[in-house]
């Protein structure tokens, strides 16, 4: 039983380490964030309660019923003066008696009714929660069009990382190579000092580059499953693996659209709303001049006997009433004279808001095109000279294993295609960019 138990965790650890080798392409790591992103979640709980909300304000037009009763132990009892004439025909007049109104206990049970035929406060208050969860809506619509945005950014990086460090690893075995091979020259007394310790220098700055690119490798990767909602643990950031390189990722980037929604068509469309939503609490303002007319009712009965016996049917009177209430503002109308012109000024505020953002938006969108165009025409061009400088590199090298050329000469015309190499790798990024930002 025991080996079976032990057997059936194996299979499951196997697998999860299975699942996670798995190479990770760019739409699959999208995907898993949307659904496993604690920002997605929160944003999805957001959206849930504005809907909770609404419904919420729905049920303040039903009637307000509710049970009441209460029990009193009178400690003493007030007496009331009374003309004495009307009890007693022989007594003076003006002369007064006291007469008590009530007894020891008394108690009283029934049903209430309140409501509101017509209530200012109340008039808009779906319409004011439903231009909440709208807003709350096309918040949750940019979280998610930011978040796919960040992600494609983030794999985008361990792409370019993970190229970076393939390049690094050829050049610490090439340097190690040479600098190998200076040692046995120097050895023969065919090169100098100087020369022998160019190569073990260069050796050592990409062991130096190498190191450092292993930790931004390290790093994108954590970063990414951050972003995606993984556990950033240090198995998940070894084991991570991603199934496209440079081009077959700018290609996918050119023909797909990464996001559902523009950004700045969401938010311009959220502006409009909460522009809407400022105009309609100015109007609801402008309601509290109106009077406020309840509907009220009570069907119940009271108690009243010197000792307590509430079972009792023969101390119990019946009390019920319907009636209307009407209250109208007096001085609360200064208040709302001021609310009104605050929330108008509200109003004014969000429509320039609305126009700067509609403004702003279409400056940045053509800003990002022509930027656009002069990345792409950047990485094909620094492209093209990381592929002419390959080539150069191979003539280089012969023409240094023949001798025509020293070390030092070997030394910087390797400088030189770092620095191609490097242009390269930040023209993809550049372009990667780019690309995202432009839905």
């Amino acid at each position: 039983m025991c080996k079976t138990v032990v057997t059936y965790i194996q299979i499951i650890l196997f697998s999860a380490i299975a699942v996670a080798q798995e190479p990770v392409t760019l739409d699959r790591a999208i995907n898993y964030a949307m659904e496993h992103s604690p920002v997605m979640s929160v944003n999805k709980m957001k959206l849930e309660e504005s809907s909770i909300q609404v419904e919420e304000s729905r049920l303040q037009y039903i009637p307000d019923i509710y049970l009441s009763g209460d029990l009193r132990r009178n400690l003493i009892i007030p007496a009331t003066p009374v003309p004495a004439n009307v009890f007693d025909s022989s007594a003076a007049e003006g002369e007064l008696m006291y007469l008590k109104f009530n007894t020891k206990w008394n108690s009283s049970a029934g049903i209430n009714l309140k409501y509101d035929l017509f209530n200012p406060e109340k008039v808009n208050s779906v319409a004011q929660q439903q231009h909440q969860l709208r807003i709350q809506e096309y918040d949750t619509e940019i979280s998610e069009a930011d978040l796919r945005e960040r992600v494609a950014l983030a794999y985008a990086d361990c792409v370019i990382a993970k190229e970076q460090m393939k390049l690094l690893k050829e050049d610490l075995a090439y340097y190690e190579e040479l600098m190998n091979n200076a040692n046995q020259l120097f050895m023969k007394e065919k090169i100098g000092l100087s020369e022998k310790n160019d190569a073990h220098r260069a050796y050592n700055e990409s062991i130096a580059a190498y190191i450092e690119a292993e930790k931004i490798t390290g790093d994108t990767k954590a970063e990414l499953l951050y972003l995606i909602g993984m556990d950033v643990t240090t198995e998940n950031v070894e084991t991570l693996t991603l199934s496209e390189d440079i081009p077959a990722l700018l290609q996918k980037m050119e023909k797909e659209v990464l996001t559902n929604n523009s950004v700045n068509v969401l938010e311009i469309m959220r502006q409009q709303e909460v522009t809407d939503l400022a105009a309609l609490k100015v109007k609801s303002a402008r309601l509290k001049y109106a009077p406020t007319l309840s509907l009220n009712g009570y069907y119940g009965t009271n108690y009243y006997n010197n000792e307590l016996s509430l079972f009792n049917n023969r101390f119990w009177r019946g009390n019920s009433y319907i009636g209307l209430s009407l209250m109208m503002p007096i001085t609360k109308s200064l208040n709302t004279s001021k609310e009104v012109s605050r929330l108008r000024l509200q109003q004014r505020m969000e429509a320039e808001n609305l126009r700067d953002i509609r403004n702003k938006l279409e400056k940045d969108r053509l800003n990002e095109l022509s930027l656009l165009q002069v990345r792409q025409e950047n990485y094909k061009l620094s492209r093209e000279n990381w592929e002419l400088s390959h080539q150069n590199s191979k003539a280089v090298q012969l023409q240094y294993e023949k001798g025509y050329i020293k070390q030092s000469e070997l030394l910087n015309e390797q400088q030189k295609i770092k620095q191609s190499r490097y242009s390269f790798l930040q023209a993809a990024y550049d372009l990667f960019n780019s690309l995202i930002s432009i839905n």
